[in-house]
This record gives structure tokens, sequence and C-alpha cells, in this order.
């Protein structure tokens, strides 16, 4: 059937205004501590009155053996409720949906640790040359309840549904990738072990939160590891197949490490880069495909709606520069994105435009880009 950007739909077992969401994307705008601020609120507000069909939050931190940066959301004990129920009120209030991002960070760190730094093996972490422990089977157990007690603690504050963060290089993302998983008992060996932790992580929200509340996963088509290795599409395939017949809602479907031969995040030379990756996944499972990665114009937005299988497409960057860029296009100015694709937008005092930046804010900025970034 065909499909248009700017109709409601259900998608993943939420009922959206529109086919055009917002991306997890790290703020960088905690309290201290880790409660909601205040520039956090106001950035899904603007993002709601913007006419994003349904915000995906950035990363949300819950276990006790995660490594968060100080500036990251926590979502780890039921202090957090009060605080979280208030931003998804100003989004629901406001005629947006919201799904919290559940995540942890494995050994992909680039800030310094709290704690020990756990894997699911002892491979050397190619981001910042960190060599992990790697996870017991009890605390893989453990890990999976606090995924659990975190989507309870999602629900109870109102998010719309959770999203289990598999893609990019962290902790999940790890347990699929045959480079990084080199265990030999029932949580890794095999493309179909490596997926197990995922797979235990969604029954183990159904069961807590109700076969009825959704849950999503972000994970990747290819790692893109340099010399081909590491987690391919070969691999998505049979982690998709397995979390479909799990019951997974939605696959948000991205791509790329921060090591990689491509990050999460290229430059504006390359357009919808996982596109067919998506189009092929649409038709190997029934679960509603999402699609994330360069989208910067509203006609390729209705080609892709229009002409395949995928359900919605996701935006990050184009939406930090320009919170209302899809209520822009539903008025009738279809043009492009603003986003020049620069990353500059990843400050770690707060997720901001680099354009909107001046000085010295500017010029520590550029310096940040230069290290953690490069042009693909």
């Amino acid at each position: 059937m065909s499909k248009t950007p700017f109709e409601s739909a259900t998608i993943g077992g939420i009922k959206v205004k529109n086919r055009i969401f917002r991306s997890a994307t790290h703020e960088s705008t905690a309290l201290p501590g880790g409660g909601v601020s205040k520039a956090m609120t106001d950035m899904y507000q603007d993002l709601t009155q913007g006419e994003v069909g349904l915000i995906i939050t950035g990363y949300m931190s819950f276990s006790k053996e995660d490594n968060p940066t100080a500036s990251t959301v926590l979502i780890g004990d039921d202090a957090a409720v009060p605080g979280l129920k208030a931003l998804t009120e100003t989004v629901h209030q406001g005629g947006g949906r919201i799904v919290t991002q559940l995540a942890h960070v494995g050994s992909q760190l680039t800030h310094p640790p709290t704690g020990a730094i756990f894997a699911p093996s002892d491979v050397v972490d190619p981001v910042n040359g960190i060599k992990p422990e790697p996870f017991s089977r009890e605390q893989i157990q453990t890990l999976v309840k606090e995924f659990g007690d975190a989507a309870v603690r999602a629900k109870a504050a109102g998010f719309d549904g959770v999203q289990i963060h598999g893609a990019h290089g962290y902790l999940v993302s790890k347990f699929l990738s045959p480079e990084f998983n080199l265990r030999e008992d029932e949580y890794g060996g095999t493309p179909e072990k490596n997926v197990r932790v995922a797979v235990d992580i969604l029954k183990e929200i159904k069961a807590r939160c109700g076969a009825d509340y959704p849950v999503w996963i972000k994970m990747n088509c290819s790692d893109f590891g340099r010399e081909n290795r590491g987690f391919a599409f070969e691999g998505a395939l049979v982690a998709a197949k397995a979390l479909d017949d799990a019951g997974i809602d939605a696959i948000e479907l991205s791509g790329g490490t921060f090591a990689g031969e491509h990050t999460p995040c290229r430059s504006r030379k390359h357009g919808a880069y996982h596109l067919e990756y998506a189009k092929q996944l649409t038709r190997e499972i029934d679960t509603p495909v999402i699609l994330v990665g360069g989208i910067r114009e509203i006609e390729v937005i209705e080609k892709i709606l229009g002409d395949t299988d995928i359900e919605a497409i996701s935006l990050s960057r184009p939406l930090i520069r320009e919170p209302g860029l899809v209520g822009r296009w539903k008025d009738g100015d279809r043009s492009k994105a603003a986003c020049v694709a620069c990353n500059g937008c990843f400050n770690p005092t707060g997720c901001v435009c680099f354009f909107t930046l001046e000085g010295e804010a500017r010029a520590a900025q550029k310096h940040r880009l230069e290290q953690f970034f490069w042009k693909k």
C-alpha cells in the first residue's frame, strides 16, 4: 500500500500523527545526578511543536555495570520517574508520541570510566584501546533484568514504548558482532547465539510490561568494519528474523560504528545510505522497519514511503539544526534540510547545531570534531 509522510498511522504498536520521527540523539543536557533538564524539555517541546511524529529519546542509562557520561539521563531507580513523567507529558500535551531508548555503553567509552568496564568478551575496543572484562552468565542475567526494570519505570513515566539500543558499537551491538563476541556459551559463537541477549531482553520487557507494550530495537544493517570484519548484513538478517519471531514491535535500521569504515553519521555526500538494506529487510520479516541515515529531502521521504514497505523515516541531525523541519515541509516549504552533516552538533555540553555556536565555544567544538570524526 502506498504511504505518504504526513498521514496518521499505527507503527510498532504506537499511533502517530505522521511517519517522520526523531531518531535517538544524545542530548548531553542531563542535570547533575542524571535528571531531566529544562534544556531537554524545551528541545522536546520544540520538536513536538515542529510536527515530529514521534521522538525517540537519547541514550538513557540504567545498569549498575554501565559507565555513562555525567550528562546522560538516568533511569536506574524509581526516583527518575517523576522527572521523566513531566517530559512525556510535555510531548503528549503537544500531540506527540515518545519512546525512550534504553542503552549501555559497554566498552565504547570516549570519557573516563566510573567503574569496571564489561563487554561480551575481552576484545580491545578500537575506539579507546580499552580491554574490557567479559560478562559472566550471572551478570548477563542481571543485565536482562535491569532492562526490564528500566522498561517498567519508562511505562510508569508515560513513555509510549521503549527502544533497545542494539547499534553503533554499544553493548548490545557488541553481543551481535562476531568480532567482539567470542563467547562459547549460550550467548555467543554463532549468529543465532549472538542475538540471544537481545531476544532475552525483549522477552523480559514484554513479561514485565505486558505483551502489548511496544518494544522496538535500533540495530545495524552492518558495522561496516574495516577489512570486512564483524557484524554484516547476513548477521543482521539472522538477528532481525529472531527478533521478529520473538515479537519485536519495530526495527529502526541504522549502520556503522565509530571505528568502522563508515560511522553512523556520514558526510552530506552520502544520502539514504541504509536504504537498500532496509528494502531487503522488509522482504524478510513482518516487523515494521524504520529507516534512518542521510535523509534530508521530503521528496526522498515521499519516494521511499511510496515505493517500498518501509513504514517510517527517522532523522537526527536535520532536526537539531531545524526542530521545525517537519512542520515546514508540511506547510509547503519543501526545500532541503539546512543541515550540512558536519557533525558539529555533538557537543558534550549540550547537543546544539555548530552554526549556533560562537567564539570559544565554536573553537572548542571544532577541536573535538577533529578528534572524533572524519569525512567519508
